[in-house]
């Protein structure tokens, strides 16, 4: 309760501060005047950003979330063309029906907006409208216009935005609100002209991958659903999104004019749905989810086993690994081409223990898809508790490389190299887990003791110290 009650005074204090200098704006070291929006200044607000969202944001970033909507993501990129920025895609656990791009490409779904897609098309359209105010460079330009603002000021106010009003989100979006109220200093509403470009765009990216843009209409009929219903209290993706009844018509007009048949998905929903069930899994009340779950099987609205397979997911969760199992052997039966079914199975004798058992499904799961980051973090946890630490730094070092942002790898590496005295190394990623985690007081004491504990030609010594001047310069902004 005490930790709660200094959260929420911190969070107060942040309120009046925001509001404080965005009514009364001062020259204060990193300010920003119109004109003077650059690609650099943009990637140091993207950073500045992070950092806030690591300590406020609660983000869904399981391996195999993070890798299948950063492998999304890239796949828009991969028609869309040479880009200013890095791309980094999050999952927020906020059931606000929001999403946001910020400045420096990165960008935010929140759980409620994917529990309420049907399916992946509709998840790569808002991914797409997304990615194109980012490539258009739409919120820098608004932000270009304002007269005097400092890069943390527009940082926590963007970080407002994207947290939602949902539980402790409330206070944030009393930043945004407030801030928007003075009118003068920020503008961050998309014009009529920006969203219209960015549907375009989306629509011609779509088209370019082979996906029905249809999926677009689907999206926004639900987005108007949402802010007719929440009239009086305004939707988070209304901040700055003008009304979506506007860009139904557009994009009507847009599919209107196509000359021949839209392209229909050739591809199964089967990964979507297993993400959104994850998803689901751990954002909701599943004794209310459960109930109707079971209630449409026994209807018979299962034919694709998606609802069982969010069973598993459910119970798994859970840690009802026996009954979790029940469902997944179904869903296995049904798609046994499908490797991330054998780890999800695995993860289940991995959590009761049987980790030699989950160790031979891990390995096998591995071969058939090698560059599975759910597998090859589980597989590189059941070597680690089989007494196999080398093995398994290996498997999480190559975790890295595939999802850089997943704060628990660091976390295990800060475990394992320990055991192989490795003293420094375990320090260097005990502090980047911190850091990753939001706690910069205890990221800087272990990148500190790293810098002390690893040989001065260690790579990782000179990596520790350009993190250390990261965190100095970001603590200034």
């Amino acid at each position: 309760m005490l930790i709660l009650l200094q959260k929420k005074i911190r969070r107060f204090h942040i309120v009046i501060l925001c509001l404080t200098i965005v009514t009364a704006p001062v020259f204060l070291p990193g300010q920003l005047r119109a004109g003077s929006f650059s690609v650099g200044t943009e990637k140091e607000i993207g950073d500045k950003m992070q950092s806030l969202i690591r300590k406020d944001f609660k983000l869904i970033n399981a391996p195999d979330v993070a890798q299948y909507i950063n492998d999304l993501g890239h796949h828009i990129l991969n028609v869309a063309g040479s880009q200013y920025f890095d791309y980094q895609f999050f999952v927020i656990d906020n059931k606000d029906f929001n999403a946001f791009a910020a400045p420096s490409g990165l960008i935010f779904i929140h759980s409620g907006l994917i529990s309420a897609m049907d399916n992946e098309g509709e998840l790569l359209g808002v991914l797409a409208h997304e990615i194109a105010h980012v490539t258009k460079r739409h919120l820098a330009d608004r932000i270009d216009k304002a007269a005097k603002v400092n890069i943390g000021t527009v940082a926590l106010i963007l970080a407002g935005i994207a947290m939602g009003s949902s539980g402790e989100g409330e206070l944030s979006e009393a930043v945004v609100a407030g801030a928007m109220a003075t009118g003068a200093s920020m503008n961050l509403k998309f014009s009529r002209e920006d969203e219209e470009e960015a549907d375009r765009m989306a629509f011609n990216w779509m088209l370019k991958m082979g996906e029905n843009p249809e999926s677009i209409l689907s999206m926004l009929g639900k987005m108007r659903r949402i802010s007719i219903l929440k009239t009086g209290n305004i939707p988070p993706y209304l901040l700055t999104h003008p009304n979506p009844a506007q860009r139904l018509g557009y994009v009507q007009d847009l599919i209107n004019i196509q000359d021949g048949e839209l392209p229909q998905s050739s591809h199964s929903d089967f990964d979507f749905q297993r993400i959104r069930y994850r998803i689901l899994a751990a954002t909701n009340d599943n004794q209310a989810l459960v109930p109707r779950l079971l209630k449409k099987i026994k209807e018979g609205e299962d034919p694709d086993y998606f609802l069982r397979m969010g069973l598993a997911q459910i119970y798994i969760g859970e840690g009802s690994y026996d009954q979790g199992r029940k469902y997944l052997n179904e869903v296995i039966e049904k798609y046994p081409n499908r490797p991330i079914l054998k780890s999800d199975l695995g993860y289940t004798y991995l959590g009761e223990g049987q980790n030699e058992k989950a160790l031979k499904i891990f390995m096998e799961a591995l071969q058939d898809d090698p560059n599975d980051a759910f597998t090859i973090f589980n597989l590189a946890r059941a070597l680690d508790q089989t007494n196999q630490t080398e093995q398994a730094i290996k498997y999480y070092e190559e975790l890295l490389t595939i999802t850089p942002t997943y704060a628990k790898t660091h976390y295990y590496l800060g475990q394992a190299h320990p055991k192989q005295g490795r003293i420094g190394m375990g320090h260097y990623h005990t502090g980047l887990y911190n850091w990753l985690e939001g706690d910069v007081e205890n990221a800087k004491y272990h990148l500190n003791k790293a810098m002390d504990k690893l040989p001065s030609e260690s790579i990782y010594r000179k990596k520790s110290q350009e993190m250390l001047d990261k965190i100095a310069k970001l603590e200034k902004l």
